[in-house]
């Protein structure tokens, strides 16, 4: 995609094709819900979650300031160092993280469903070795959608054909791991050829490491409060309510993804520009999260109890409370999204990002264990609300001020 093309293109191509991949498992997971019963749903979910967190990890940064860094590199060898770069250390955090997740999600299902949610957490957690953050950054949706979003969307409907058919509900998340594997494979290939590069050293590994810590940092205590709700409530309350939970958890994660998607579509385009141009971009591009996220508030607060018992049985349906109160956690999220992508990190501010989401996380996962306690699955929601809260208004006057140093930089 040409570095100057319009940004109905890019926000088609960069929101319409990961949007479709995003949504995909909807078309499977009615299906998964109702013959695995609440708890085994209930289990899916939460080791979903697990594998979200051990994803984060795995990803050391790579996904959330990759991009950017690829957008701006010099010339394709300095893109294509920076895949390799990626590359390696994504694998060396792999082979620690994947069997410590499998083990928790183990832990944290219910009898019976051990090995769904093992896979459901290895699938969520091998995301973090995609290259579509690399294609992203490149401006080159169509791979996204060769090597990625439609091989999901087609194996999500041969996976509900399947499970329904045959009763195995570990088909969907066996799938969804084929498609990661063979799909970021097959690209990597592509992509060594066309971007020749020299791999790091032994000698460089270290410093890679040292890099990206604080962008690592933030992911991970991001990932920490983001991932804990949903297992919390297995253990606490299992059952319909942990059933109704997760329910609720899956709508919102599923719609977190559209934030990222219109971040990914503007992110080239906040940075073409600078100076007063480049703030206006930036600050168009905060009030159109914001304002999404609003609508994502009011949508997922009323809506959610209904789709979610459609979708997932009247078994596991969402309350409205809970449903309320993520909904907020949403709109807070999609306003920081922006904040961060289009404004902070690109102007070196990933430490005070990663500052604010240790004290966000810090004083929210207490708060979302003892919320649970006191008042169940709402509880957690509550919990999860208030930290995304706290992450996003610790954030607000910094970037007040990076927008107005922006401003005053000299047009070039």
């Amino acid at each position: 995609m040409a570095p100057h093309s319009p940004l109905w293109r890019r926000l088609l191509g960069f929101t319409l094709l990961p949007a479709i991949a995003a949504v995909s498992p909807l078309l499977v997971l009615p299906v998964l819900s109702r013959i695995a019963g609440p708890d085994g749903w209930a289990s899916a979910i939460a080791g979903e979650s697990v594998g979200t967190f051990a994803a984060i990890a795995i990803a050391y940064g790579w996904t959330t300031i990759g991009p950017a860094l690829v957008s701006v590199a010099l010339d394709d060898p300095h893109r294509g160092r920076l895949y390799r770069d990626a590359l390696v250390v994504r694998l060396l955090t792999a082979v620690v993280a994947l069997p410590i997740t499998a083990l928790i999600c183990a832990l944290v299902a219910s009898p019976g469903y051990e090995w769904l949610a093992v896979l459901m957490g290895l699938q969520g957690a091998l995301i973090a070795m995609s290259f579509t953050w690399f294609a992203v950054g490149v401006g080159d949706p169509k791979a996204i959608m060769l090597y990625d979003a439609v091989p999901r969307v087609l194996v999500a409907i041969i996976a509900a054909v399947a499970i329904a058919q045959l009763g195995i509900v570990e088909l969907y998340p066996v799938g969804g791991i084929l498609v990661t594997l063979i799909g970021t494979t097959a690209y990597t290939v592509r992509l060594l050829k066309l971007y020749p590069s020299d791999w790091p050293s032994l000698r460089e590994l270290p410093g890679l490491f040292r890099l990206g810590a604080p962008v690592a940092l933030n992911d991970a205590a991001l990932g920490a409060y983001s991932s804990v709700p949903t297992p919390l409530v297995n253990v606490t309350s299992p059952g319909a309510a942990a059933a109704g939970f997760a329910s609720a958890d899956k709508l919102l994660k599923l719609g977190q993804f559209l934030p990222l998607t219109l971040a990914n579509a503007l992110q080239s385009w906040t940075g073409e520009v600078n100076g007063p141009a480049r703030a206006r971009r930036v600050g168009l591009a905060v009030w159109a999260h914001a304002i999404f996220g609003v609508l994502g508030w009011i949508v997922l607060g009323l809506a959610g109890p209904w789709v979610s018992g459609i979708l997932f049985g009247a078994n596991a349906a969402a309350t409205p409370a809970v449903c309320i109160a993520l909904g907020l956690a949403f709109a807070m999220y999609s306003t920081r999204t922006s904040m961060t992508r289009h404004l902070l990190f690109p102007t070196g501010q990933a430490r005070a990002v990663m500052t604010a989401t240790l004290i966000a996380t810090a004083a929210g996962v207490p708060a979302m264990i003892g919320l649970t306690v006191l008042l169940g699955p709402f509880g957690a929601a509550l919990g999860y609300a208030t930290t995304e809260t706290i992450a996003t208004v610790l954030l607000i006057r910094r970037s007040s001020r990076g927008l107005k140093r922006i401003h005053a930089e000299v047009p070039v």
